[in-house]
């Protein structure tokens, strides 16, 4: 409950960041340059999982395990040597998405006039991975506020810095902003994690093999990246065959619905190094004992927070501005979505710290698939509609995939339920009788 608590407040707290800077640049912009912004940024976060490699995941566990040895050695060479490769890796796919920029703007999303924006926002790609890496590290020491707090700087200081541009008469477009405010947090993130880790007078351990630290990342690169197709191709299909209003008033509706997930975004933060640990000491009950009832915790924060925003999706959509109310079927589709999504639990990322990723990389390649096609199939003709079916549908077939393989592989619940146990011990006991 303590770590949860801390871990949700800070998570909340961007959240509020990112619903502030939509709201800044909704009202002050509209939905169209909204539009232009999520197209832009989707760019970047698929290119910046692809920069990472997987590294960013791979830190975490490496820290934690190492930590829980007294092996700070260990943690500063990680930190130093995954930190190095993502700086190299982030400044080629920097290059090529710059020069790219005109041919996604052309000839994938059909819209020339996003391609300044696209370019623009590609040279915050490596603070980005930098702030990213940083993340990780606090991650793994399981300091929930420096893992979290950076995320959500982003877009504060961005609203901050578009706030000032309009009162100097700069006229700088949100792309702009949120670059800079970018770069800035990148330095507050590094020099944050030096301080926070005292690791200068630490002697390095070894350096490992990079092809054993590829082979090992490799796995969560092909997680993360399906993961990003998951989240984000209902946006970058609207963005192939519709708007860019319609791009800003679904992705707005989109991290509204995503609010009913908070409590699973913040245990989430949590989960990886605490279930890395406990599989790595043999303690099974723990863990199971541990999964099932932070699920638990989960479900009474999410119900209402669910029930609230299906009894008032248009008045909450409306704050961002009337042309926003038009997505509150898209809104109530979506926070279902997001309600089994947060009832599930942290189950992928057990599953990834308890040996099983390549099975759960096979569930979520499986979804993401069927969520490229419903989304083809659905977004030309039902628009931010048809997204919010697939991206729910996927959804929750995905999750609950992922609980049926671990409760039969690893016998561990990582559903909740009222009554769930209750009903699994009777359901065990009927097929003991049988």
């Amino acid at each position: 409950m303590k770590k949860g608590s801390l871990a949700l407040i800070v998570r909340a707290a961007g959240m509020l960041t990112q619903y502030l800077f939509v709201l800044v640049v909704a009202r002050l912009y509209g939905a169209k340059i909204l539009g232009t912004f999520t197209l832009s940024y989707t760019v970047v976060q698929l290119v910046a999982i692809i920069s990472l490699m997987g590294l960013d995941n791979l830190l975490v566990r490496m820290i934690a395990t190492n930590k829980a040895k007294g092996d700070f050695g260990s943690v500063k060479t990680a930190y130093k040597q995954i930190l190095r490769l993502t700086a190299l890796s982030s400044i080629f796919w920097t290059f090529c998405l710059v020069i790219s920029a005109s041919w996604i703007a052309t000839h994938l999303f059909h819209k020339p006039e996003i391609t300044n924006s696209i370019r623009i926002i590609g040279f915050s790609l490596p603070p980005f991975v930098l702030m990213l890496i940083d993340s990780s590290a606090f991650r793994g020491y399981k300091n929930m506020i420096g893992f979290a707090i950076f995320r959500a700087l982003i877009p504060l200081i961005g609203a901050g810095i578009i706030a000032i541009s309009i009162y100097a008469n700069l006229e700088l477009s949100p792309i702009v902003c949120f670059t800079i405010s970018t770069f800035i947090v990148a330095i507050i993130s590094y020099f944050s994690w030096q301080w926070f880790s005292k690791l200068d007078d630490v002697k390095s351990a070894p350096e490992n093999k990079l092809k054993s630290i590829l082979n090992d990342s490799f796995p969560m690169m092909l997680t993360g990246s399906i993961f990003f197709i998951f989240g984000w191709t209902d946006n970058l299909i609207l963005g192939i065959f519709r708007t860019q209003e319609e791009v800003g008033i679904y992705d707005t509706a989109f991290k509204i619905a995503a609010a009913a997930a908070i409590a699973l975004f913040a245990l989430n933060a949590i989960q990886a190094p605490t279930f890395a640990e406990l599989h790595s000491k043999g303690e099974k009950q723990r863990l199971k004992n541990y999964v099932f009832n932070s699920t638990k915790l989960i479900f009474y924060i999410t119900l209402p927070i669910t029930l609230l925003i299906l009894i008032f999706p248009e008045k909450i959509l409306s704050i961002f501005g009337p042309e926003f109310k038009t997505a509150w079927l898209a809104l109530c589709i979506m926070a279902v979505g997001n309600f089994v999504n947060s009832i599930t639990g942290s189950v992928g990322i057990l599953l990834q710290m308890t040996g099983h990723q390549k099975k759960y990389n096979n569930i979520i390649v499986s979804t993401a698939v069927a969520s490229i096609l419903l989304s083809l199939v659905l977004i030309p003709r039902f628009g931010i509609v048809g997204a919010a079916i697939a991206s729910a549908a996927a959804k929750i077939i995905q999750n609950l995939a992922s609980v049926i393989y671990t409760y039969r592989k690893i016998n561990i619940v990582s559903i909740y339920l009222p009554g769930i146990k209750y009903f699994l011990k009777i359901s065990t006991n009927e097929k003991h009788e049988s």
